[in-house]
């Protein structure tokens, strides 16, 4: 059996972005201790299974607010529950608002060894607007605490089509991303998600309109790549050897456990996750099944979102709609690949959805 993930969501922010649709709540008292003791009872029903990992990844919500003994709790109990490899990749999501001084060398003596920082834009103009807490300068400082550590794979994110946002302050953040030296970098469309602050203020926002976010999206292509950050995911660029290792097996359709809430699993060919609710985490509920997994729509579907696309054999189907007219802009297909073209990401959805 191939090494799988393992995914440890953590629901704790001290602010909720206006944009943010995941599942977080600010901590109240007692809370992170709790959920550490939640998490720890969900990793222990796999221990004595001899199931490998080679990746790690805490996920948020903001997995830094958490103090470092739980942190490292956590990890340990990661380690002994599962057979980590010695060279598994051990992500961290930080927002560089946390008190990361304290939080990262903990951290980093735990065995994380790659760090997610939430940066959105250098502009501290459409951070504020963001809602992010740290100006550009912390976002400097991040960076230096974790190399201050001996973590060197580092990876920013990036949004595209912001409020206020334009080609001039986007190249801002680009040169930004470029000079930090970071050998990773995710760059997401912003999306006006059901539920959020943005979605209900959506008419008074100054959002770019659409060939504006295409412009911005293809300048970053283009300047990532010329740095030589390769793009090899719709929303992922790297160097050489620093692709981020947990994330390509969700779009290589490979095996991962999630744990704590709204955390998502696909395992021994069938899927299921845990309800987004805290009061159902912490009581136990029993994760909710998600049907059976790995099938070849669902392999497709996930492998469209990369760069080097879909590799096996092409149903005639398929072939037949990838070649029509209305499709051939966004599609290239071969005698045993399918993927899609620069301008294909930008419409994915609507291609990927004509495609099945």
């Amino acid at each position: 059996m191939k090494p799988i993930g393992i995914y440890l969501h953590v629901p704790f922010c001290e602010s909720r972005c206006p944009y943010c649709d995941f599942f977080t709540k600010r901590p109240a008292e007692g809370e992170p201790e709790r959920y550490a003791d939640t998490v720890k009872t969900e990793l222990e029903a796999y221990r004595g299974k001899h199931i490998r990992a080679d990746s790690v990844y805490f996920g948020g919500g903001t997995p830094s607010v958490l103090p470092g003994d739980l942190f490292t709790e956590l990890l340990d109990t990661v380690r002994d529950c599962f057979t980590v490899t010695d060279d598994a990749e051990v992500t961290v999501e930080c927002n560089p608002s946390s008190d990361l001084e304290r939080f990262l060398p903990a951290a980093a003596e735990t065995g994380v060894n790659r760090v997610s920082l939430g940066m959105q834009s250098a502009v501290d103009a459409e951070r504020r607007k963001l809602g992010r807490l740290a100006d550009r300068k912390r976002v400097e400082e991040a960076l230096s605490i974790a190399r201050d550590n001996g973590i060197d794979n580092l990876t920013l994110d990036v949004m595209l089509g912001v409020p206020g946002q334009t080609l001039k302050s986007l190249d801002e953040t680009l040169a930004f991303v470029v000079d930090s030296g970071v050998p990773h970098v995710s760059a997401y469309m912003l999306k006006l998600e059901e539920g959020t602050v943005f979605h209900r203020r959506a008419a008074s926002l100054d959002l770019p309109d659409e060939d504006a976010v295409r412009d911005l999206y293809l300048r970053t292509v283009e300047a990532l790549e010329a740095a030589g950050l390769r793009q090899y995911e719709i929303s992922n660029f790297a160097r050489p050897g620093f692709e981020s290792r947990h994330n390509l097996k969700y779009w290589h359709c490979e095996e991962y456990l999630g744990f704590g809430p709204s955390a998502h699993s696909f395992f021994r060919g069938e899927r299921f996750y845990r309800k987004p609710d805290w009061d159902a985490f912490v009581s136990g509920e029993p994760v909710v099944p998600d049907g059976p997994g790995g099938g070849f729509e669902e392999r497709l579907m996930l492998a469209l979102r990369l760069t080097e696309g879909y590799r096996g054999e092409i149903p005639e189907r398929l072939r037949e709609k990838a070649s029509s007219p209305m499709l051939r802009p966004f599609v290239e297909i071969g005698d045993d690949f399918l993927r899609l073209t620069r301008e294909g990401f930008l419409v994915s959805n609507t291609v990927i959805a004509e495609l099945l």
